[in-house]
């Protein structure tokens, strides 16, 4: 005859709970890194436009997530602004410094390309017309 203490159910609880909490362990270990790829940090030396907005020089804080990228100036101050992706870039070199692309267009200098390190980039102003561009970043900057 068993007893409660003896019953096999408290065993399985503890085996599962075992597993649940290595699982959100995991999570979390594994869920920092991706996050962290998906994020830079960079300073920018002058006065820019981004999704139709004067933005001033400094730091900002750049992300990526659903679809959208956000730039979260470290002047708060100054507003957040999020960018609709209009399409994903292939990476064509091999930078491990993220990398930002502007076009100069009517005496303004607007973000137009956003490229994280050691992955593909991201389109977030199409620029029909003639235009220059000024490189912040990755491995041959260029203004």
């Amino acid at each position: 005859m068993r007893t409660a203490s003896s019953s096999p159910v408290p065993r399985r609880v503890w085996r599962v709970a075992s597993v649940a909490v290595a699982l959100v362990m995991a999570v979390v270990a594994f869920g920092a890194p991706a996050y962290a790829q998906h994020m830079a940090r960079v300073k920018i030396d002058f006065a820019f436009v981004a999704a139709g907005k004067d933005m001033p020089a400094g730091e900002y804080e750049i992300s990526y997530a659903d679809g959208r990228i956000v730039l979260q100036p470290q002047d708060r101050s100054v507003s957040t602004v999020m960018m609709s992706v209009i399409t994903r870039l292939g990476r064509h070199d091999t930078d491990t410094d993220p990398e930002l692309i502007f076009d100069k267009v009517g005496g303004k200098v607007c973000l137009s390309e956003f490229w994280l390190a050691n992955d593909d980039g991201y389109l977030v102003l199409n620029t029909p017309t003639d235009h220059e561009h000024r490189v912040l970043g990755g491995s041959r900057p260029h203004k």
